[in-house]
């Protein structure tokens, strides 16, 4: 998927990524579980780990990792905001964070080595935080170095990822979730209408980012978690990670 002209979207270059044969043979699946507020990402990744102990959450990437990516990442686009984009906002903390982990566990998750774990499962991860850049990141997320960066880092995540989980279910649902756990938008005192528009964003942003792929794609599956049950979606992700294991040992079988 992402050439080898199109790598240095990975900030370190004297970091290396390993080779495929070192890896090949003992990488879990990688799952992402996205969806917007309150539709249950996080209840679902813990009922799959409870379900099937060969399922690990999130990936592990100390701040000794991504904290110099980040670095990297700022030393780059600083100019250009300082140069083309002054009159509008930074990314802030948490978009910043986004950027250096969207790198960081790209290069965990191609260095995975748990040869009895049969899937990492993350939720807010790679297609969700991209999506929440290309939407509601600053200007200067429209600039070429950040399209370039973002395109090339959107290619190596599709091609990673061997199943996403798209949740959702009605803004009625949603919100009223978010009345009882809190939400920094969704729960603040503001009209409905706004409430509604921004899940509609959201909705529109992960749609959009999927179609700007041009090569292989990861399974989605679609579920409402307001028609099923955790137990439920649980089952089925786990059907679906049964077939991706067997399809992924066949074409092992055949290197």
């Amino acid at each position: 998927m992402v050439t080898h002209g199109e790598t240095d979207w990975r900030m370190n270059a004297d970091q290396q990524d390993p080779e495929p044969h070192e890896t090949a043979e003992r990488r879990p699946l990688l799952i992402e579980v996205m969806g917007p507020a309150a539709v249950g990402k996080t209840s679902l990744v813990r009922r799959l780990c409870s379900k099937d102990d060969r399922i690990r959450a999130g990936l592990d990437v100390p701040r000794t990792r991504w904290f110099p990516l980040l670095a990297g990442k700022v030393a780059t686009l600083l100019p250009v905001w300082v140069l083309r984009y002054r009159r509008d906002r930074w990314f802030t903390w948490n978009e910043l964070k986004s950027i250096a982990f969207l790198d960081a566990w790209y290069r965990a998750s191609q260095r995975q080595t748990f040869p009895d774990a049969l899937a990492t499962v993350i939720d807010h991860g790679p297609i969700y935080r991209l999506a929440r850049l290309r939407e509601f990141g600053p200007a200067i997320v429209r600039s070429e170095p950040f399209q370039r960066w973002w395109r090339a880092s959107l290619e190596g995540w599709l091609n990673a990822l061997d199943i996403v989980v798209w949740l959702d279910a009605p803004d009625a649902v949603l919100l009223r979730r978010v009345e009882d756990r809190g939400h920094w938008f969704l729960s603040a005192d503001r009209p409905n209408e706004d409430k509604r528009e921004f899940l509609a964003r959201y909705r529109g942003a992960f749609t959009e980012t999927f179609e700007m792929g041009t090569g292989n794609e990861p399974r989605v599956i679609r579920l409402r978690s307001d028609q099923s049950s955790l137990t439920e979606m649980a089952d089925e992700v786990l059907t679906a990670l049964g077939s991706a294991e067997a399809w992924s040992r066949s074409e092992r079988s055949h290197e």
